[in-house]
């Protein structure tokens, strides 16, 4: 169907969701969950993608199928506090996951029988009266990379952010 009037255009459109009515939640953060919420400036919604498998066919021809889905590292853009709450929460978290000490970069003894809870991760989108209109729930998340903060005498009316790139295993939509 084409549009052909604004009215028609309005129509389709409704109200248009919009990017700033958003909501990042991450449970396992000591307490700190509603710190984060609050300090998550940006995200996105997750990506996935299809891999592409080619069978030769006759005469050089190639039929396409749809492979393996693979869902892309998320990140997230987080104002950092005066006491450095949620980064610290972060770091914390990412040394839970990691193979290695900080400290001696030895590799950590894994006793027989011991499991890593992950983390899973909700990304809310709210339409402008306040309710959920779409819910991803990223699972087995972990910070896979916590960015730097840039300190500069330039900068003396900005406030800290940093970005954390998250790796998981797949998401579902509601």
């Amino acid at each position: 169907m084409a549009i052909t009037t604004i009215s028609d255009l309005t129509s389709a459109i409704a109200t248009g969701a919009r990017s700033n009515l958003f909501k990042v939640t991450i449970p396992l953060l000591d307490g700190r969950e509603d710190q984060f919420s609050y300090l998550c400036k940006g995200a996105q919604l997750p990506n996935s993608s299809l891999g592409l498998i080619e069978v030769p066919f006759m005469a050089g021809r190639r039929f396409k199928l749809a492979g393996d889905r693979v869902f892309a590292d998320w990140t997230t853009t987080v104002i950092n506090d005066s006491n450095f709450f949620v980064r610290e929460a972060l770091e914390e978290l990412q040394k839970k996951y990691g193979t290695t000490d900080y400290e001696s970069d030895v590799a950590k003894e894994l006793t027989g029988g011991s499991t890593i809870d992950f983390n899973t991760i909700e990304v809310e989108q709210y339409d402008q009266a306040g309710n959920v209109t779409y819910k991803y729930t990223l699972f087995n998340c972990w910070p896979s990379d916590i960015s730097t903060i840039d300190l500069s005498y330039d900068s003396a009316d900005t406030i800290e952010e940093f970005t954390v790139t998250w790796s998981y295993d797949y998401f579902t939509f509601e």
